[in-house]
Parts: C-alpha cells; sequence; structure tokens
C-alpha cells in the first residue's frame, strides 16, 4: 500500500485547543498508557475546514476491554462491532479499535459465532454478511486497514495526539481542499455493502457544500433500490439528522434527483407526482426550509412536529377523503396519521411515541377549527400537551393559505381571562378564606 500523506503540526490549521476537553483527555490518557490515539472522521474534516463538530470520535490500537481498564467510566457496546464509550457529566466520547480491511467477506461466515477466547495476537476472525450487506464485523487491524475501510475520502484523516500530525491514507487532504465526496473503494460495492451510506452521502455533501465524484453520484442512482435491504431503525435515525442538518431542503432536493427519496418515502413521493398533492410541493420544501432556519437559530424542535409539518398536506388530504365518506373529522385524522406514518411500504420505522403525538398536533388542529380561540372550551385545550406545537402547525399553514390565516391570528391573539367577582364590601374576606383564629385566653 502507498506511504500516507504526513502533514506535521505546522502544516495544518488544527490546534489541540480546538478539540473538546473530554476527547483531548480520553487521547492523551490513551497515548500516556502506550497505545496510539487519533482522532477520527468527521471531527478531524470539519475542524480543518473551520467547522464546530457535531461529536468527537477516536480510534486506537488497544481493544474495549483495555480502554475500560484505563476509564472508570467506560463501558463496552455493540454487537456487530464492540465499541468502548467513555462517560463524562454530559458527554460520551466513542472509542473504536482499528478495524481490519476485508474486501471480499464470504458469506458463509453469516453464522461464524462470536470468539469467546482471550485477546491474541490473531484478530477476531468474525465477519458476516446477509445478501452482501454487512451484518457482523468484529476484525481487528492497522490504522491504514481502518482508514481504508471508512466510507469517504474526507472521512478518513486522522489527527495523531503524540505529536500533532494529520495523517492520510486516503487522499482525503486533497478531496477536502477541491470540495469533493469521494467514495472509498468501489462506490457499487459499498453502496451495497452498507445501503445507508448513500443517504448519509447526500446528507454530508449537502452539509458541506461539497460536489459528488462522478462514479459516486452514478452509483446512488443505479444502487438506491438497494435501500430496502438497510434497517428501519437505522434509517429514520438518519432521517432525523436529515431534518436537523441545517441543510434539510438541499438534501431533500438532491435526494429527490437521485432517486432516493421515492424510494423510501414511495407512497408519499407518488402522491407529490400526482396532480392533486404536486401543488402541495411548495408546503414540503417550505417546511424542510423552516428546519434549516430552526437550526440556524439554535432550536430543536420535536420530531413530531417535524414529520407534521413535513406530511401534514399529505395526511390532511386523506384525512379530508375519509371525512368526505362519513367518517367524523377528529376520527378520520388519526387514521389518516397513522396509515400515512406507519405506511408498510415507507422504508422508516418511526417510533409508536412520535406519530402519537402527531396524532395530538393535528387532531387539535380540528379542536381549534371549532372555537374562536377565546372560549371556555379554547382555554382547556390552550393547556393541553402538544398545544404549542399544534399553534406552530397552524400558524405555518396560515402563511400558506390565506384560508387559515385569520383562525392562526385569532389563536395567536392573547387569551382573555375571565374577570374576577367583584365584593360587595371592601372589608368582606373572600369565601373560601377561613377567618384567622384568636390567640387563646389566659
Amino acid at each position: 500500500m502507498d506511504e500516507p500523506v504526513v502533514l506535521k503540526e505546522s502544516q495544518h490549521g488544527l490546534r489541540r485547543d480546538m478539540i473538546a476537553y473530554e476527547a483531548l483527555r480520553v487521547l492523551t490518557r490513551l497515548d500516556e498508557a502506550g497505545y496510539k490515539a487519533y482522532l477520527c472522521g468527521g471531527g478531524v474534516r470539519d475542524l480543518l475546514m473551520g467547522r464546530k463538530p457535531k461529536d468527537f470520535d477516536i480510534a486506537t490500537d488497544a481493544r474495549p476491554e483495555e480502554v475500560k481498564r484505563i476509564f472508570r467510566n467506560c463501558r463496552i457496546i455493540g454487537r456487530r462491532f464492540k465499541l468502548a464509550h467513555v462517560f463524562f457529566r454530559d458527554v460520551i466520547i466513542e472509542t473504536a479499535t482499528f478495524r481490519a480491511l476485508l474486501d471480499a467477506p464470504s458469506p458463509e461466515a453469516e453464522e461464524v459465532p462470536l470468539p469467546s477466547r482471550r485477546r491474541t495476537d490473531v484478530p477476531d476472525p468474525t465477519f458476516a454478511t446477509r445478501g452482501g450487506v454487512i451484518v457482523r464485523d468484529n476484525v481487528y487491524g492497522t490504522p491504514e486497514e481502518d482508514a481504508r475501510r471508512r466510507d469517504f475520502t474526507i472521512n478518513g484523516l486522522f489527527y495523531n495526539i503524540a505529536d500533532g500530525s494529520i495523517i492520510d491514507y486516503v487522499d482525503g487532504l486533497k478531496d477536502l481542499e477541491h470540495r469533493i465526496l469521494r467514495v472509498i473503494g468501489d462506490p457499487e460495492t459499498r453502496f451495497r455493502e452498507d445501503p445507508v451510506r448513500m443517504v448519509r452521502a447526500v446528507r454530508i455533501a449537502s452539509q458541506l457544500d461539497f460536489e459528488f465524484e462522478r462514479h459516486a453520484r452514478e452509483a446512488i442512482i443505479k444502487c438506491c433500490g438497494e435501500l430496502k435491504n438497510s434497517s428501519r431503525d437505522r434509517l429514520h435515525e438518519e432521517m432525523l439528522k436529515i431534518l436537523n442538518c441545517g441543510r434539510a431542503q438541499r438534501v431533500f432536493e438532491r435526494s429527490w434527483q437521485k432517486g432516493l427519496f421515492q424510494t423510501i418515502y414511495p407512497g408519499f413521493s407518488a402522491w407529490l407526482q400526482a396532480p392533486e398533492g404536486h401543488a402541495h410541493l411548495h408546503w414540503v420544501k417550505k417546511a424542510l426550509r423552516q428546519f434549516d432556519v430552526w437550526k440556524e437559530a439554535g432550536l430543536k424542535p420535536m420530531p413530531a412536529l417535524q414529520h407534521a409539518l413535513l406530511f401534514g398536506p399529505y395526511i390532511e388530504g386523506l384525512s379530508g377523503a375519509l371525512a368526505a365518506e362519513g367518517m367524523p373529522e377528529f376520527e378520520a385524522t388519526l387514521q389518516a396519521v397513522n396509515t400515512v406514518l406507519r405506511d408498510k411500504t415507507n422504508l422508516t420505522q418511526i417510533p409508536k411515541a412520535v406519530v402519537f403525538d402527531v396524532e395530538r398536533i393535528l387532531g387539535i388542529q380540528v379542536q381549534m377549527r371549532k372555537s374562536s380561540g377565546q372560549s371556555k372550551y379554547a382555554s382547556r385545550l390552550r393547556h393541553r400537551n402538544g398545544f404549542d406545537e399544534a399553534l406552530i402547525y397552524l400558524k405555518f399553514a396560515g402563511g400558506i393559505d390565506p384560508a387559515r390565516k385569520e383562525l392562526a391570528d385569532l389563536w395567536m391573539a392573547p387569551a382573555h381571562e375571565p374577570a374576577p367577582h367583584p365584593r360587595k364590601h371592601e372589608h368582606e374576606r373572600p369565601r373560601e378564606q377561613a377567618p384567622a383564629s384568636k390567640p387563646p385566653q389566659d
């Protein structure tokens, strides 16, 4: 393999004081214990770009059990690949042992049991796939192998705490300079191994405003159907990252161009392409733009509010159709929420709690239409869980639909509290207040 590109501490702009204290503590302790300790992944990339990293991940040649011996505040997690999580007050530093590079794992390895022996100099031979998708990977390797098995070149950079150098085995520095997202290895093979990488690629490229390398772009279009082999929970987590990444609208546009969004949400996408739904595409894009505005302002809305806004017109259209058939409006709304968000053709697994909160947000819309916002009924409604999110939804809808703007203005107005009952005499005590007791007599 080729020699890595190494930039000395004086040749790059990454300084130790830019690294979070908790990550620096873990790196320093591992280094003092005689292990290799590298800051890796998106943290190095973001620091070199002058961005604030979301988290700091560490790669080391120490095994998880050895990391746990160094840090009492450590817990080993993971089944596919064991990781050491070092816990601080509000921060978790994920520490992973360097992994081996295996280009052509045998499908028969799926039934290989996890090793139960103690550490030896032989890597643990556990690498399993199912239909070409990695399902278990527990083979330790070298720093170079670890870098070459990562997803994108810009995520394959290491910062060595021992001497402050940047180590680049995959030409990530060059792609970082030219603002190109390039897959490490053959893009089609890597996307088939882990289809979620395609969604990550679109998100990262959109966040950084990078262009796709040609082969990566073509592979995404060709392999988007492979997302059906992905974990529904992982895809839901990735979709939440997209909604909160600050470039949600850009991610949507790029993923739509490449067919990813249509693959993940086929029913919703088909509706958006149909005449009755295409008119609401403006709503969807404006909702995504609103998420970006909130992110820029440092706000993090409830996932339920985001899902309500994103799928709102689709849910409302289905609810209206059910109500037209004679179903009560409130019941039609709840059924429409479940039909859309629990659609088995969707490739994401939205948690039941989120679905329940979306039901509450859109159910309150029905109740808000029955009041002017100033009645006793409205006063009780204002104290219900989910009302604040429902009011945000109504205000958003009012900005698009003039018919709802008047209702939104009524509910946005301060509520009128009933005036207290006047007393007949100033010296008269309220009825509920008992008279003060007299002191005992001698």
